[in-house]
């Protein structure tokens, strides 16, 4: 499903509202509880919860299209101050490519220092593609190798494209408001 001719947001804001919205959705529908900080104060987005554990999750997404035969989106991993994340404030990453309908999720570890990241959803070997979907990484049942994170297995991964999201999709394509 691609998106990417036209935006349905009017700003940056509402489209990262609109996909806190659609993460929490998916979350929940995957056995997290989950909590939202009041106000605009806290460095993370939302808190999800499972088995006794707490991770604290920023939200982005981008719809920024370089182009190129990869079809490489740019998503920025900065808050509206400039501001880089460190480890202390977030753990995870949730970065969403809107037109191509796509989550990865990062530890913040991964993608310390950078001021933004390149998704490339369609390409089939990407730099990311361990994390393309990784909606495991959330569970923390993985395994520390070395540096390397072991990623749960195919039959373990979750897919984003529930029949909710794609109801919320649909309604998307439809007449602007």
């Amino acid at each position: 499903m691609r998106l990417r001719d036209r935006t349905k947001f009017a700003t940056y804001k509402r489209r990262g509202e609109w996909a806190e919205l659609v993460f929490i959705t998916i979350v929940r529908g995957l056995g997290f509880n989950v909590a939202k900080p009041w106000g605009d104060s806290a460095k993370y987005d939302v808190s999800v919860e499972k088995n006794g554990w707490f991770l604290r999750v920023q939200v982005k997404s981008t719809e920024s299209w370089v182009g190129g035969s990869d079809g490489s989106y740019l998503c920025q991993l900065h808050g509206w101050d400039n501001r880089l994340y460190t480890p202390r404030e977030v753990d995870y990453f949730a970065c969403y490519v809107v037109p191509e309908d796509t989550w990865y999720i990062f530890p913040v570890a991964r993608l310390l220092g950078l001021r933004t990241v390149g998704l490339t959803p369609r390409l089939k070997r990407q730099k990311y593609a361990r994390y393309m979907e990784a909606w495991g990484l959330l569970t923390r049942r993985h395994v520390r190798q070395g540096k390397r994170t072991k990623m749960p297995s195919e039959k373990m991964r979750f897919n984003s494209m529930g029949r909710l999201t794609q109801r919320i999709i649909e309604r998307l394509e439809g007449p602007c408001y």
